[in-house]
């Protein structure tokens, strides 16, 4: 297909080609509604099986919403042209990471690894297998975050009409497990592929290779791989252990869910870790698998046992494995430009300043246990120690006490930090008549802790001017909320002082566990912006009001705004400052729930701002 720069495909034109594939092209696009970049995959519809795929993409990927699935933007049709529309994401793909890298870090691959493996348990819990899991089909933002992308051959496990005849291939055979060969396939060769990206990570190679698609084919079905420590000695025996039940030739014989080869991988390289240390203290019993894992490669002390089990619903939701995953900035990546028009691009992820804090956090969790005085360890730096060294016994008792934490006392000190690195949040109020406000349903001043809002003591924190709010990561955002009561039709007031930074913002209508709600933000140049979030992940927000002027907002730092937002059914009306900047926007798509604030922004060195006296009337 010829390049189709310059081309308009209904509100998105076509800037420059990014790839080009067998079947499409995929072009840099810019949207002209919301006014912000775009990648746009484009087919030439002349092929009718080439495009029952591309809708077929279209549909697997719209049933699908989570945080490392790339999420689709638009679909649509102008003749001879199909296209699907995705957020633009700069740092390419993991294909061409690996060529450049050739091999990665266990820790490195420990991160795409768990980061893909939670997408694909997401969509085979959704009954979708992917099919041609690969290097290719992996986009990186630069701060690492990953994007499982390409579901054209994407297979509805129960009542879908397959796109190929019985026995036919599909898939690309350095990554396609036995039975693909044969046309027979589950999910279990999703975690055959994932396997052999593993292997790659870690080797800098594929396990088979060949002159022609059939040999390498022979080759999976016939051939045991190179054992993977024999191309890389770094490679502790555990992981080989663990990349080649991965691949067995059995589906059968495989992990049996993408999570749990993440979750034995894991086990594995924080079991080795720990080796120096285990000689020094007590070592734990089975009955310590069930303890909850702290996924920092750079802890040297932690003998607990990570869950290799595979866990309950209620349990998963809980401990929330995935969203203490941590990231690798891509080697050799500059930092993300500015050209998507002042948007934020970086998802909400543990930045560098939180992964000391989080080991430090268990460790104070210990010592509070044992300490007859305690610590306050929200608050209060830790008390000195008395002079002279801890006696024998004193460090047995550490000893046993640390291995003795239940699993739910770590969950909730890791719950903490986690809601603390996802949340940077605050609130406050001062209300007029005039606008018809009914029962106070709930109001703080946000001086002191109350309420069930998150405080860390590092991101989201009290003090007697209010709650302060702050973010580390450029670009990126964060917010905090209070778990305690869902509104529906309201009318919410708070106030809030930027201290630095580019933006703060109130939430409302916050579902935490699916990261979706409302949030009216205002600049310190004197703009707001109203925002409907997806995900945890920024790029895939939709801008319902674009940065707009108003002098009703005071700019600037230090100066002293307050929101207040009408909610009734769909329809909102928004006031800043006790003036209306917007009379009435419609949009329906969230009905009830928490509230919430949130900073943001580009600066490199973080926002910051305090919110108090939050109120919320009834509507």
């Amino acid at each position: 297909m010829k390049g189709i720069e310059g081309l308009t495909l209904g509100r998105y034109e076509l800037r420059h080609r990014l790839a080009q594939g067998g079947m499409a092209e995929v072009y840099l696009g810019y949207d002209r509604k919301v006014r912000r970049q775009v990648a746009i995959k484009v087919l030439y519809g002349r092929d009718e099986f080439f495009v029952r795929r591309f809708e077929r993409e279209a549909l697997a990927v719209g049933t699908l919403s989570h945080d490392h699935i790339l999420p689709l933007y638009d679909f649509g049709e102008q003749r001879p042209w199909y296209y699907l529309v995705m957020p633009y994401v700069e740092g390419g793909t993991l294909r061409e990471y690996l060529l450049k890298r050739k091999r990665l870090s266990l820790e490195e691959a420990a991160s795409f690894l768990d980061q893909i493996a939670s997408s694909l348990q997401y969509a085979h819990d959704h009954g979708v297998v992917h099919r041609d899991v690969k290097p290719s089909n992996i986009l990186l933002r630069r701060d690492g975050y990953a994007y499982l992308v390409d579901f054209g051959l994407a297979k509805a496990m129960m009542g879908a009409e397959s796109l190929t005849s019985a026995g036919a291939m599909v898939g690309t055979p350095e990554y396609m497990a036995p039975e693909q060969s044969n046309g027979q396939n589950d999910y279990r060769s999703d975690i055959y592929s994932l396997g052999v990206i593993l292997y790659q990570m870690l080797t800098g190679r594929v396990p088979f290779m060949a002159e022609s698609p059939v040999a390498i084919s022979l080759k999976h079905i016939q051939t045991q791989p190179t054992p993977p420590r024999e191309l890389n000695e770094e490679i502790p025996l555990s992981v080989e252990e663990v990349i080649m039940k991965a691949m067995a030739k059995d589906p059968n014989e495989r992990y049996q869910e993408a999570q749990a080869l993440s979750t034995a991988y894991w086990k594995a390289l924080q079991n080795e870790q720990a080796q120096p240390t285990i000689a020094e203290t007590d070592t734990p019993t089975d009955g310590a698998q069930g303890n909850i894992p702290v996924h920092d490669g750079q802890q040297k002390t932690n003998t607990h046992s990570v869950i290799t089990r595979i866990l309950p619903e209620a349990e998963r939701e809980t401990i929330l494995p995935r969203a203490v995953r941590l990231f690798y900035p891509l080697i050799g990546k500059s930092h993300p430009s500015d050209e998507i028009n002042g948007s934020v691009t970086a998802s909400l992820r543990p930045n560098g300043h939180l992964r000391p804090f989080i080991a430090a956090l268990i460790c104070l969790l210990i010592l509070s246990l044992v300490t007859p005085m305690g610590i306050s360890w929200l608050t209060h730096p830790s008390p000195k120690a008395k002079a002279g060294q801890p006696t024998q016994t004193q460090a047995l008792g550490i000893q046993q006490t640390a291995t003795a934490i239940s699993a739910t006392t770590i969950a909730q000190a890791r719950m903490q930090a986690i809601l603390a690195a996802q949340s940077r949040v605050q609130a406050t109020a001062g209300i007029t008549a005039a606008i018809g406000a009914g029962t106070v349903l709930y109001e703080d001043d946000l001086t002191t802790q109350s309420g069930g809002w998150v405080d860390d003591g590092y991101q989201c924190y009290f003090s007697p001017q209010g709650y302060h709010v702050r973010s580390f990561s450029a670009p990126g955002a964060a917010w905090c909320y209070s778990n305690q009561q869902q509104f529906s039709n309201v009318v919410i007031t708070a106030q809030v002082q930027l201290l630095h930074g580019d933006f703060c913002g109130l939430i409302f209508r916050l579902s935490p566990h699916s990261s979706e709600f409302y949030v009216l933000e205002i600049k310190n140049n004197g703009e707001y912006r109203f925002v409907r979030a997806l995900s945890n992940d920024p790029v895939a927000w939709l801008t319902l009001i674009d940065w707009t002027h108003s002098n009703a907002i005071l700019s600037g730092y230090g100066r002293i705004n307050t929101f207040l937002i009408l909610a009734t059914g769909s329809h909102y009306r928004f006031y800043i400052n006790k003036q209306l900047i917007v009379t009435d926007f419609t949009d329906s798509l969230y009905v009830s729930g928490l509230v919430g604030f949130l900073v943001g922004g580009d600066s490199h060195s973080g926002t910051e701002a305090i919110f108090s006296n939050i109120w919320v009337f009834q509507k």
